[in-house]
């Protein structure tokens, strides 16, 4: 009887012996794990920078004093020839130090790991047009374009407030996307001399839009002023409005759409509180129908995720996120 125990027992530990390898990480599962982990720091680095906003803001307004200070002008009050001119390279000393001045003065915004859970209630959705992103600046009766790296790209005149010769004692800067000889304006840090820039989002949407309109010269090109000057679509981030918003036909090819938190103030650099979804991403991650040419051309893809990943690898990014998640791993 004893016998015939230990050899059941014997068979059973065979039966059930598992295969090491059958423990071993699903082949997904980390994908998942870095998802999540992702949108749990991208949701903590918004908190803190809501909460840090409230600091420092002194030194954030020399600093956007500072962006105003030093434009170069000539002596006489003529104004520029009505077509843009290309930018004359000055001294190697002083090109280094103005492009440091205009260096990644930029809000740049961050892929949308982590939906909101108040996205209807404290954010817009903002249109960006495929084009150059740039900071526009006008002071002492001219109008410069920085890009990103703080390159002077172009110089021009134009209609805002300190951008032509009648104009030249006060001044404006503008967060734009360059495109079809237009600046679409996604945000204002400052206009006329009154700074915004730590003003919360969604007042300075009004007054972006109260400003353009009580300027409609701004929005025709002239001998005077080449190029337009248009606030860009945005709605409320609330479902309804966001599907009414992608079935309208633009005049320019979307290259995405940013998600900005009502209460963020301008701050240069990558923030938590500006998101950014390609248009096809909407159906899969907010649930937002989109018209069908957005969706042609990513069939390939996996996931919206997927392509994030790839898209991070090849243009050598790395988010605030991924460097949060190297730093605790």
């Amino acid at each position: 009887m004893a016998d015939g125990i230990d050899s059941l027992v014997g068979q059973l530990r065979e039966g059930f012996q598992v295969d090491p390898d059958a423990l071993g990480e699903h082949p997904r599962y980390s994908q998942y794990k870095n998802l999540a982990k992702a949108a749990e720091l991208q949701a903590k680095r918004r908190q803190d920078a809501l909460d840090r906003q409230k600091e420092g803001r002194y030194l954030k307004l020399m600093k956007l004093r500072n962006l105003v200070g030093d434009e170069t002008t000539d002596e006489d009050d003529e104004e520029l020839e009505e077509e843009a001119v290309e930018v004359n390279e000055p001294k190697e000393e002083k090109r280094l130090k103005m492009r440091n001045k205009y260096a990644d003065q930029l809000m740049l915004s961050e892929w949308l790991v982590d939906i909101p859970d108040q996205l209807s209630e404290q954010w817009t959705m903002v249109v960006a047009p495929i084009g150059r992103r740039c900071l526009v600046v006008a002071t002492k009766g001219l109008t410069n374009a920085y890009n990103k790296s703080g390159r002077n790209v172009m110089q021009f005149n134009s209609y805002l407030p300190g951008g032509y010769g009648r104009n030249k004692y006060s001044h404006t800067v503008l967060d734009c996307i360059f495109g079809d000889n237009t600046f679409y304006v996604i945000d204002i840090l400052s206009w006329d001399g009154r700074e915004y820039n730590e003003c919360p989002f969604d007042f300075r949407m009004f007054m972006l839009d109260s400003k353009i309109q009580e300027t409609p010269e701004l929005g025709q090109t002239s001998k005077k002023q080449r190029y337009r000057y248009v606030a860009a679509d945005k709605c409320p981030a609330t479902p309804a409005a966001m599907t009414e918003k992608m079935k309208q036909t633009f005049n320019y090819k979307v290259d995405g759409l940013m998600f900005y938190h009502n209460s963020v103030i301008y701050e240069a650099g990558q923030s938590p509180l500006v998101g950014w979804l390609k248009p096809w991403m909407m159906p899969e991650i907010l649930n937002i129908p989109v018209a069908e040419h957005y969706l042609k051309g990513h069939e390939h893809y996996a996931n919206s995720q997927q392509f994030i990943d790839q898209y991070n690898k090849k243009h050598g990014h790395q988010s605030q996120i991924d460097k949060s998640m190297d730093v605790d791993n």
